[in-house]
């Protein structure tokens, strides 16, 4: 997979842009200087010896199949397969943010939440750019709107970070929220980019999966996903990805990062669940070997909102960036079959839009004027 994000069409961009790659990314190595840091790495039952690893196996990418589908992503492409006109963002009003609430957010595109709990405010993977990665027109664009600017934000406790891809850890984002945020939590190995971006490092937690972080009496615990890191060519798993259980005093949150579906959602639910809300990515998903195992479908993220035993789920990374072969609208239609065959509780909310879940908001199907079959 290709340093900006996490499916098949940017993963095969690491084959016809092998050479800019390499010139803009240098290898994530661990100093030999920093004994706590190789000793942690060494210590986590993810690292084999030479890289993370996930705890079932995924395929190595087939590679010429990648290669047809990159020919067709941008050759072969119905233009039905992308909204037009743009789509909306609502925006984001600060003034719905105040007072005192157990829990309310606003999903701000992609997989993008601000989240406020017992009056903590999270920040989820913040991606405000116009394209997700660092290869220009290449890369996927973005076909709704974003945040004009973090200066919107309210002040920020926490930033989340599930795993290093460019569209889930934005360096321009990264970069402008640094004045108004007090932590940032990442999983292993994360740390060193955000401290050469300009944060610093009294500001970075690090968690390997089930290690906890506590703030404010908010806790906050990595816990396993099924998916891969990069940013270069030759830095693939050297850093870690994780989920994460987000625990208030009445609610409790899960967090699924950019996953696949794997065993192991059981033993988060068990050991960190029920959980009152999820949320869960549904479309960045393929039927490549190697890319399938490592990504939701909306069907599975159905699937996994039951394993981890959720109340509550709402659908994250649709309908934002050009993520693969399949109508912009898909993912949402196969999301909404598969959850009302199954009577599964779930929001959509507009892009911006802030919602007090169970109260107001999120219930709109606000994307089908859009369609255009």
């Amino acid at each position: 997979m290709c340093s900006q994000n996490r499916q098949v069409i940017n993963y095969t961009l690491l084959i016809g842009l092998f050479v800019i790659q390499i010139s803009m990314f240098g290898c994530s190595t661990t100093s030999a200087s920093d004994l706590n840091r190789q000793q942690r790495i060494e210590e986590s039952p993810q690292w084999n010896g030479e890289t993370f690893q996930n705890p079932e196996r995924v395929p190595d990418v087939e590679w010429w199949p990648s290669l047809t589908m990159f020919w067709n992503y941008f050759f072969n492409k119905s233009e039905g397969f992308i909204p037009d006109p743009q789509l909306p963002m609502e925006p984001f009003d600060i003034s719905q943010w105040n007072g005192q609430r157990d829990l309310q957010f606003a999903w701000l595109g992609h997989t993008t939440f601000l989240i406020k709990i017992d009056d903590k405010v999270i920040l989820t993977d913040p991606m405000f750019s116009q394209r997700a990665g660092s290869f220009g027109w290449v890369s996927p664009k973005r076909y709704s709107k974003t945040l004009a600017s973090t200066d919107l934000l309210p002040e920020v406790d926490v930033v989340l970070i599930t795993h290093n891809h460019s569209d889930h850890l934005d360096e321009d984002s990264i970069k402008a929220l640094i004045p108004k945020t007090r932590y940032f939590i990442v999983p292993l190995e994360v740390r060193e980019l955000l401290e050469e971006w300009g944060v610093s490092h009294k500001k970075i937690f690090e968690l390997d999966w089930w290690q906890t972080k506590s703030i404010d009496g908010l806790t906050i615990t990595a816990a396993p996903s099924r998916h891969t890191s990069e940013r270069g060519v030759f830095d693939k798993n050297m850093t870690l990805w994780a989920s994460y259980g987000i625990r208030g005093k009445k609610q409790n949150l899960d967090l699924s990062g950019a996953s696949g579906w794997f065993k192991g959602l059981y033993e988060i639910g068990e050991r960190l669940g029920p959980f009152d809300v999820t949320f869960f990515e549904i479309g960045a998903y393929s039927n490549l070997k190697g890319q399938m195992e490592v990504h939701y479908t909306p069907e599975q993220a159905v699937k996994a909102h039951q394993a981890v035993r959720g109340k509550l789920i709402v659908p994250s990374g649709w309908s934002t960036f050009d993520l693969g072969l399949f109508p912009w609208y898909e993912p949402i239609d196969r999301f909404l079959i598969a959850a009302n065959q199954d009577r599964i509780d779930y929001l959509t909310p507009k892009i911006g839009e802030v919602v007090n879940p169970g109260q107001v908001g999120g219930r709109e199907a606000w994307w089908k004027p859009f369609i255009n079959k």
